[in-house]
């Protein structure tokens, strides 16, 4: 095969998403060593144009005075973090039929693997607690502290948030009131989910589309090129060596 023909096959194989940055990595994987300005060479001959995602600019927040909120144990930190011991959670809405369903997902902080997701036509605890009860699956061990980072969200600060906290040896932080970007690392997601899949998420049903973001999904964690060029579970396993600081005695700094 030449080696136009594979940057066509990676670039559909991907649904159009990569451009020639990833598909370089692609190539230079599979043991062809060519550069990026060949690649997108390629590209620009067979009119092979990328997905585009804007990168989302954050204004800085205007200063709120007494404002009662939890303790922010991350504070964007997300490097200190070894796989599982720091997920992030947020909630983001689909249009459906000129109404809304909502996804709600959870994210490892080291790998950015979403580790649990769930869509539902009602934004409210129930729906945390699903994607809760999904994203427990990936956590073995319940003797070792997990952080989990929100928003200020209903949901988040409820009373079954603080009791299944406890139960399950969870600490829980919270993002500064008015700071989005504190919570970034889903809105990334959110971002790549709606630019990528524009087309793919405009669904005539709730079932089409669930399936439809369980597929973005499927890619988003094993296939697609992310963290340092490779998928999610390939940076977990090839990183779990790597020093960084226990969570708890980083958060016992603030306790």
């Amino acid at each position: 095969m030449n080696l136009a023909l594979k940057v066509k096959n990676i670039f559909t194989n991907n649904n159009g998403i990569y451009g020639s940055p990833r598909i370089r990595i692609v190539l230079n994987n599979q043991g062809l060593e060519v550069s990026q300005t060949k690649v997108a060479r390629i590209m620009k001959i067979f009119k092979l144009y990328s997905i585009i995602r804007v990168k989302k600019m954050y204004r800085k927040p205007k200063e709120i005075k007494i404002i009662t909120h939890g303790p922010n144990y991350v504070n964007r930190n997300w490097s200190i973090f070894l796989k599982n011991e720091c997920w992030v959670t947020d909630v983001s809405y689909i249009p459906l039929n000129k109404k809304y369903a909502y996804l709600s997902i959870i994210k490892d902080a080291n790998t950015g693997f979403i580790v649990g997701h769930k869509l539902s036509l009602k934004n409210d605890i129930e729906l945390y607690r699903k994607t809760l009860e999904k994203a427990s699956f990936y956590r073995k061990d319940l003797s070792k502290k997990l952080i989990i980072h929100s928003d200020n969200g209903n949901q988040y600060t409820s009373i079954f948030a603080k009791r299944y906290a406890k139960r399950n040896n969870i600490i829980i932080s919270l993002s500064r009131p008015g700071n989005s970007i504190d919570n970034a690392m889903c809105e990334t997601f959110f971002s790549s989910l709606k630019e990528e899949w524009k087309q793919k998420l405009k669904q005539n049903n709730f079932v089409n589309l669930e399936k439809s973001i369980d597929n973005y999904i499927e890619f988003y964690n094993y296939e697609r090129i992310m963290i340092k060029h490779k998928t999610p579970p390939a940076y977990v396993y090839l990183n779990l060596t790597q020093n960084k600081k226990n969570v708890s005695n980083y958060v016992e700094t603030f306790l």
